[in-house]
């Protein structure tokens, strides 16, 4: 019998492909909001900067009800599917 000895934990997305599940989340925060989802590049270049700065960008604003609303939305999707 195999014994396994090293076990990875990839608790940031650094070994994994989780841009579908991010890009995901984004697309349906905006579209809650009535914009217009981004095209791949720029959800790609969302991959790893903080969700305020993408958000803050991605509805290029500085209002902070905005962007934490668009973060709830995020969020709210991210529960049910996005971490898949």
């Amino acid at each position: 019998m195999e014994t396994i000895d090293t076990v990875f934990f990839d608790l940031d997305g650094t070994l994994t492909d989780n841009y579908a599940g991010i890009a995901g989340c984004i697309v349906y925060a905006l579209a809650q909001l009535g914009r217009r989802a981004p095209g791949a590049a720029t959800l790609h270049a969302c991959i790893g900067p903080p969700l305020r700065q993408n958000f803050a960008r991605l509805l290029d604003t500085t209002d902070a009800v905005l962007i934490e609303r668009a973060i709830d939305l995020y969020r709210e999707r991210f529960e049910v599917a996005g971490w898949q």
